[in-house]
C-alpha cells in the first residue's frame, strides 16, 4: 500500500508542479478561440523545403494563385512554411530560410488570399527540425542510449524561445496570417534523456534513478512527466503567439486526438490531423470519432494521393468524397493535402479535382458542420489501458488495432457508434443505450463500478476480448477454469456459418443462467461443435451485460467476414437496445451516423464501397451504388417531413405507433436524411 501511495504522490507532483505556470493564460486564450474561425472545406499544401532546393518561386505567380482560388473556392488554405528539414520556404528573419529564394511566395499567398477573403494558415514543423539541430546541437533530445536525436528537439532546450516562438510571431505579425498547423509535434515525442530533462524530473519527483525501460521502477511516472511537459510546451508557444496576435489560430497536429486521448484542456484553438493515404475511409471514420467529443473545433485532412508498394497516384474524386463523408457526418471540417512543386507552385492540372471536392463539402455544410452526434453506441477508448501499453513514443497510434477492428465491425453492420475516452464518460455514459469495451485488457479501476451502476440502472454493456472479460467475470456470471487458447486457430460458428479464426479465445463455464450465442467447433463441420459458447448475455439489475470471449477486432481488420458482423449484431439484439435509426442495405455497404442540428435530426448514409482496404489496389475511380436501403426510425411523434439532402428531395414515409419507415433506392456516395 505504501508503494501505491508513493506512486500516486509522484504523479500528483508531476501534474501540480508543471501546470500552474500556464493555467491562467489557458483561460484567457480560450475565450476567443471561436472568433472568425471557419475551417470547414479547405486545402493543404506543403513541400518540406530543403537546403538543396533552388529557384523557390520561379514559376509561382499571383495570377496562378488568383486563377486557382477563382476555380476552387476553398473556405481556407494551409501552405508550406517550414517542413521537417527545418528550412523555411520564405525569406524569414527569425528562422532558417532556403538558400535560393527567387520570390517571397508566402507574401504572394497572403496578398491573393486577402483579395479573395480566404483565411491563410501555414504548415510548420515543430519538434522535428533537422536544420535547427545542425546549427544548435545542444537543442537535441537525447535518446535512451545517451545519444542526441538527429530529428527531434528537446522540450527542455532553448529551441522554443529562440526559434519556434519568434518565427510564429513573425508569421502572425509580419505576414498577418490567420493561423498555423504545427506538424511533427506530439507524434514524434519520446522520453528525453538530456541532462535538463533528467534534472527536472528528479527535482519534481525526488527520483534519482532514471528508468530506461518498462520494467524499471517509475517508468510510468517518467512517461507521464514527459506527457505533462509536452502539454506545457504547446501551451507555452500557443500563449506566446496569442499574446502577440490574439486572433492567430494555433493547433498542434494530432494533439488531443486518437494519438493523444486526453482532455483538450489546452489553449490550442482547434484540433486537426492528417489521415495517411491508404485505407483512409476507415481511418477517417475512426479519427473523426476520436475528435468529435473533444469540445474544440476540429477538422481532418485526407492525403489526395495513395502511397504504397513503392508507388504513388492521385486518388479519384469519388474516393476523396467518401473520405470527406466520414468526416462531415461527424460534424467536422475537411481538407485535402496536395503537394507543392519544388519551386512552391501548386499543380494546375489538379485544380478542377480540388474544386469538385470543395463543392461536394459545401453542398452538405448546412446539415453537417458542427452538428451534434446523437448518443447510440459508445465504444470505450480506455486512455488508462492505452497508456500502459509499452510504446517507443509517448503519443502515437500504438495499441489501437483491436479497437479499430471492433469499430469497423460496427460501422459495417450499419450501426451508429461514437468513441468515448475515459474523461468523456462522466455525465455522458447514461445517454447511451449501449456501451462496448473493445478488448482492453484492464480499464481504469475507477470506471468499472460506474459501468456496473450504468447497467444496473438499465444500460447495456458488452465486453469483447479473451482478456478483457476476466475483469467482469462475476458480473457476466462466468468462471475461466481453463487457460485461454492464445494465438491459435479456432473454428467459430454462428448462424450456419463457420470461420477458422487465428486469434485468442477464453473458454468459460457459466455460473448463472445466460443466453449463449455462437459455438466453438473442433473442425469445419457442425458435427464437431463443443459446448463452449463464443458469447453470452445475461440480465444485471435493470440492464444487461454481455461478452464475446474471443479477440475479433484485429482479425476483422485483416480478414473481413460476415460472421464477425452477424455475431456482434446478434449479441446487440439480445440486449434489446433501442436505437433511433436502424438501417438495412440490400446491396453494398452503408455506414450510418445519427446527428442533430438546428432542431432537426439527420441520418447520414455513407457508401463504403470500393477497394480502399485492398492492399493490392493503389487507387480506384468507381464506386458501385449501394441499393435498396430501408430505414426504420423510432420517433416520439410523426415527422412533419422527411427529405433527402442536399437537394431537398421529399421522401415518402409511413408512420405507425412510433415507427417511421422509409426506403431509398440508392446511395451513390453520401446522402443525408433530414427529419423535421
Amino acid at each position: 500500500m505504501s508503494k501505491i501511495l508513493l506512486r500516486i504522490s509522484v504523479i500528483l507532483k508531476i501534474v501540480f508542479f508543471l501546470t500552474p505556470i500556464f493555467q491562467p493564460l489557458i483561460i484567457f486564450a480560450q475565450q476567443n478561440r471561436l472568433e472568425n474561425l471557419n475551417r470547414f472545406a479547405g486545402l493543404h499544401f506543403d513541400f518540406h523545403a530543403s537546403l538543396t532546393d533552388s529557384g523557390i518561386g520561379k514559376t509561382f505567380t499571383p495570377e496562378m494563385i488568383d486563377s486557382f482560388l477563382s476555380i476552387v473556392k476553398p473556405d481556407f488554405l494551409q501552405v508550406d512554411c517550414k517542413g521537417h528539414p527545418g528550412i523555411s520556404s520564405y525569406p524569414t528573419h527569425t528562422g532558417n530560410p532556403a538558400p535560393a529564394i527567387e520570390k517571397d511566395i508566402l507574401k504572394i499567398w497572403r496578398d491573393v488570399t486577402n483579395k479573395h477573403h480566404i483565411p491563410l494558415y501555414v504548415h510548420y514543423s515543430g519538434i522535428w527540425d533537422n536544420r535547427a539541430l545542425q546549427l544548435h546541437p545542444q537543442w537535441a533530445r537525447y535518446n535512451a542510449d545517451g545519444k542526441p536525436d538527429e530529428n527531434a528537439t528537446s522540450l527542455f532546450s532553448g529551441y522554443a524561445d529562440s526559434l519556434l516562438i519568434p518565427q510564429l510571431k513573425e508569421l502572425a505579425t509580419a505576414y498577418h496570417l490567420n493561423g498555423v498547423w504545427v506538424d511533427g509535434d506530439c507524434w514524434i515525442l519520446a522520453p528525453d534523456y538530456s541532462p535538463e530533462a533528467k534534472e527536472q524530473f528528479t527535482t519534481i519527483t525526488g527520483i534519482k534513478n532514471i528508468p530506461l525501460s518498462k520494467d524499471d521502477p517509475y517508468f510510468y511516472e517518467w512517461m507521464e512527466f514527459h506527457r505533462q511537459s509536452f502539454r506545457n510546451y504547446i501551451a507555452k508557444y500557443t500563449n506566446a503567439v496569442h499574446k502577440a496576435a490574439p486572433d492567430f489560430k494555433v493547433t498542434s497536429n494530432w494533439s488531443f486526438s486518437s494519438m493523444m486521448p486526453e482532455p483538450a484542456n489546452s489553449p490550442v484553438d482547434y484540433l486537426s490531423g492528417d489521415v495517411a493515404g491508404t485505407n483512409s475511409l476507415y481511418s477517417s471514420a475512426f479519427e473523426s470519432r476520436c475528435l468529435a467529443l473533444q469540445g474544440k473545433p476540429w477538422d481532418l485532412m485526407s492525403w489526395s494521393f495513395a502511397w504504397k508498394n513503392n508507388s504513388k497516384a492521385t486518388k479519384s474524386v469519388a474516393q476523396l468524397k467518401q473520405e470527406a463523408a466520414e468526416v462531415l457526418a461527424m460534424g467536422g471540417g475537411f481538407q485535402t493535402y496536395w503537394q507543392q512543386n519544388r519551386d512552391g507552385s501548386p499543380e494546375p492540372y489538379q485544380f478542377r479535382k480540388m474544386a469538385e471536392i470543395i463543392k461536394f463539402c459545401k453542398e452538405r455544410e448546412t446539415y453537417t458542420f458542427q452538428s451534434e452526434i446523437i448518443p447510440q453506441i459508445g465504444l470505450l477508448y480506455s486512455t488508462y489501458a492505452w497508456k500502459r501499453i509499452l510504446t517507443n513514443g509517448l503519443y502515437a497510434s500504438h495499441g489501437q488495432e483491436s479497437m479499430k477492428g471492433v469499430l469497423n465491425i460496427l460501422v459495417d453492420a450499419q450501426l451508429p457508434v461514437e468513441i468515448l475516452m475515459d474523461h468523456q464518460l462522466n455525465g455522458r455514459m447514461e445517454k447511451y443505450p449501449l456501451l462496448i469495451i473493445p478488448e482492453w485488457e484492464h480499464i481504469d479501476p475507477a470506471i468499472k463500478p460506474k459501468l456496473i451502476t450504468y447497467v444496473q440502472n438499465g444500460g447495456n454493456l458488452i465486453i469483447i476480448g479473451s482478456k478483457a472479460i476476466l475483469d467482469f467475470s462475476d458480473e457476466l456470471g462466468v468462471t475461466a477454469t481453463t487457460p485461454p487458447l492464445t494465438d491459435e486457430s479456432i473454428f467459430a460458428g454462428y448462424n450456419n456459418s463457420i470461420v477458422l479464426m487465428h486469434t485468442n479465445f477464453q473458454p468459460v463455464q457459466f455460473k448463472n443462467e445466460v443466453q449463449k450465442i455462437g459455438t466453438r467447433l473442433t473442425a469445419d463441420d457442425w458435427r464437431f461443435a463443443t459446448n463452449e459458447a463464443l458469447s453470452s448475455v445475461r440480465r444485471l439489475g435493470k440492464g444487461k451485460i454481455g461478452a464475446i470471449y474471443m479477440d475479433m477486432g484485429n482479425f476483422y481488420n485483416n480478414n473481413r467476414n460476415p460472421l464477425s458482423i452477424a455475431l456482434l449484431k446478434a449479441v446487440i439484439e439480445k440486449m434489446n437496445s433501442h436505437f433511433i435509426s436502424t438501417v438495412k442495405c440490400g446491396i453494398g455497404n452503408i455506414h450510418q451516423v445519427l446527428s442533430k442540428k438546428n432542431g432537426k435530426k439527420y441520418v447520414h448514409l455513407i457508401n463504403a464501397g470500393g477497394e480502399h482496404n485492398n492492399p493490392n489496389v493503389l487507387v480506384y475511380d468507381t464506386v458501385a451504388p449501394a441499393e435498396n436501403i430501408e430505414i426504420n426510425l423510432q420517433l416520439e411523434q410523426q415527422p412533419k417531413s422527411i427529405t433527402l439532402q442536399p437537394g431537398n428531395r421529399k421522401i415518402p414515409f409511413t408512420y405507425k405507433e412510433g415507427r417511421t419507415n422509409i426506403r431509398i433506392p440508392e446511395v451513390k456516395l453520401y446522402e443525408i436524411v433530414e427529419i423535421q
